[in-house]
């Protein structure tokens, strides 16, 4: 097995850092330096784009129906791959208030680029049965 690179780590978590900052500010001026030409993103409720341009296109369009009010990474794994795995909490305006928990797949490429993401829900409200 090969070892996990610290230096990368360490780089594509601040990178993974500023790309959900960018939802917080609205800023995406930067967004070209962290996502990669040939991109895939593949949305937690099912939507997929396919390229820079497609999400590029999705986040203009996010960014008049939408407000993120938060979105808080709650934990950072590594593979050995250049596959980070993100716990987070995702709260959102829109019409009502979207509030859920979540986890991304997302995956780096040797110019550490994010060339794939996959986000995956889950309810924030948890239950304890047999607690």
């Amino acid at each position: 097995m090969k070892p996990i690179d610290i230096a990368s780590t360490q780089r594509r978590t601040t990178i993974i850092q500023r790309y959900f900052s960018m939802w917080l500010t609205r800023d995406f001026s930067k967004l070209k330096q962290v996502i990669a030409t040939d991109c895939y993103y593949q949305e937690c409720y099912g939507p997929a784009y396919c390229s820079f341009a497609e999400i590029q296109a999705w986040i203009h369009h996010q960014l008049t129906v939408q407000r993120v009010i938060v979105w808080q990474i709650q934990r950072i794994w590594t593979a050995t791959d250049g596959t980070m795995f993100v716990q987070w909490h995702f709260e959102a305006q829109t019409q009502r208030l979207t509030v859920f928990d979540g986890l991304s797949s997302i995956h780096f490429n040797a110019a550490n680029q994010i060339d794939d993401l996959r986000e995956y829900q889950t309810t924030t409200q948890h239950t304890y049965p047999y607690h």
